[in-house]
């Protein structure tokens, strides 16, 4: 018997990802404006997994085929939907203006000016009138003055101002909320960096370790300005890189 030859394959095994990349694009696209309950897609979703594996049983391979990629859809749609938020929701806890909060780092901290520190905070509770609520919810918040030494998973306790992000009303333009919302983060605010307090030690996890010690090699063995510019190349980090770069590069 003579081996296949590519012609021989079907297409769909030539570029097996493509079909399912289609499919996940498809279902996201239509997430948006399907009027069922992310509930709904889930049952969805599982019945037609439960199709497919009948199915395979009866050798039935198109079929199969068209059924997992109807799934796909399924949990493409399902992740362009927004899930009913928990009961101890941070929007709904808190109101635009001042708060108190403890929460956790969810990255290192990102400083993009002398005076500015960039953080995402997950937040676990709100303290007021010495009482302490459970809350949670991912808030993006710059940072004014100098702040303690703070790391990815550190926990902290922190006096913000927060408030729902507002993006550009120009038709058709960049919709910042809606960035937002898709990278999870429900409220954005500032505060200073007298206001917090690091509630335990910096002890990143081991990719953060590794992070600081390239950058820490880079600035020992490189001139200054090289360094910053390598670091920003290879690991995204923009602390040092001299302000007439990082302008060159956005430009």
């Amino acid at each position: 018997m003579p081996p296949p030859t590519l012609a021989s394959v079907p297409p769909v095994l030539r570029a097996p990802l493509v079909p399912l990349a289609l499919a996940w694009g498809a279902g996201i696209a239509a997430g948006s404006t399907l009027a069922s309950s992310p509930r709904a897609l889930i049952v969805a979703g599982a019945l037609l997994l439960l199709g497919t594996a009948l199915a395979l049983v009866r050798a039935r391979d198109g079929l199969a085929v068209a059924l997992v990629l109807s799934a796909i859809a399924m949990l493409g749609a399902l992740r362009a939907r927004e899930l009913p938020p928990p009961h101890d929701d941070l929007t709904a806890t808190v109101a635009d203006g001042p708060v108190s909060v403890e929460a956790r780092l969810v990255e290192e901290p990102r400083r993009w000016a002398p005076d500015r520190t960039r953080v995402v905070l997950d937040v676990e509770a709100v303290v007021a009138d010495d009482e302490r609520r459970p809350a949670s919810g991912r808030v993006l918040v710059t940072i004014y003055g100098e702040a303690p030494p703070l790391g990815e998973g550190q926990r902290i306790a922190a006096e913000l101002r927060l408030h729902q992000a507002v993006g550009f009303r120009n038709p058709g333009g960049f919709d910042y909320p809606a960035q937002l919302r898709r990278e999870g983060i429900a409220l954005v605010g500032s505060g200073r960096g007298d206001r917090i307090r690091p509630l335990t030690v910096d002890a990143p996890p081991w990719p953060a370790r590794v992070k600081r010690w390239a950058v820490a090699r880079l600035n020992a063995e490189l001139p200054e300005a090289s360094a910053a510019l390598l670091a920003g190349l290879l690991l995204g980090e923009r602390t040092a890189l001299p302000r007439e770069t990082d302008d060159a590069f956005r430009r």
